[in-house]
């Protein structure tokens, strides 16, 4: 018995859980937009993209990374920003409720914001375990990522954000 338990143990610690490198290539996986369609995720591979991808209960997390991109829009028809919600992640938030806070946060800017219902985004591009956290993705054109970020951003951290944003404008 006690041979097969530290068997069973080992087994389990060289089991490789898969989370989301710089370098790997990612697919195309399906979001909501605000009028509750299903559509795959915009942009991808079609133009750089830097998407904010949110717990709602996070949300002020790089919340100084967002507001250097209001105050220095991106303007470039090669590279686009949005946000993703992440509603799977706020189990005890209605869902009505997350989209009236996300829409009134983007009024009057030309931020797009699109919804997550069933962690698609976090387990088709294996994200690992994004609860509580506000992650920062960086994709480029052949949908590679090239930054990410679970959690809060260090000032070296969006420093490289802001300086990846600037060489794919």
């Amino acid at each position: 018995m006690r041979y097969f338990l530290i068997i069973l143990l080992a087994l389990g610690l060289s089991g490789k859980t898969t989370w989301a490198q710089v370098g790997e290539k990612v697919g195309e996986v399906k979001v909501l937009n605000v009028k509750n369609d299903t559509i795959n995720l915009p942009m991808l591979g079609k133009e750089a993209l830097l998407i904010f991808y949110q717990d709602p209960g996070h949300a002020s997390q790089n919340e100084d990374l967002q507001d250097y991109f209001k105050a220095h829009p991106m303007n470039s028809s090669k590279i686009e920003s949005y946000g993703v919600v992440n509603m799977a992640a706020a189990p005890l938030i209605p869902n009505g409720m997350i989209k009236r806070i996300a829409r009134k946060r983007t009024r009057g800017t030309n931020a797009q914001v699109y919804f997550d219902p069933n962690n698609y985004l976090s387990r088709g591009w294996n994200l690992g375990d994004v609860n509580n956290a506000s992650c920062v993705i960086a994709v480029d054109k052949d949908r590679i990522i090239r930054f990410f970020k679970a959690g809060q951003v260090t000032p070296a951290e969006m420093q490289q954000v802001i300086e990846w944003v600037n060489q794919n404008k």
